[in-house]
């Protein structure tokens, strides 16, 4: 998520706001990839049939919908909410 979150960034996740509302488009969130367990922090930049399709604001150099495809919200861990 360069340039909002550099390399080495902490970050303060919360699950709490998605027990209220669903995730909405400009969200950073952070999600579990199925497929590798990997966990990644990504921007939403659509809603669609309750799926959400997430990128990195890094365009070039981002692993994220456009090659993984959509992810359900069962995969949210919760969104960002507060960058050290």
């Amino acid at each position: 998520m360069e340039p909002l979150f550099p390399q080495g960034s902490i970050i303060l996740v919360s699950s709490i706001p998605y027990f209220f509302s669903s995730p909405k488009v400009r969200d950073v969130i952070v999600y579990k990839e199925k497929r590798s367990d990997t966990y990644f922090v990504k921007r939403i930049t659509s809603v669609e049939k309750g799926t959400y399709f997430v990128e990195g604001d890094n365009k070039k150099d981002s692993l994220d919908s456009r090659k993984l495809g959509r992810i359900k919200k069962k995969d949210i861990i919760g969104k960002v909410v507060f960058k050290l």
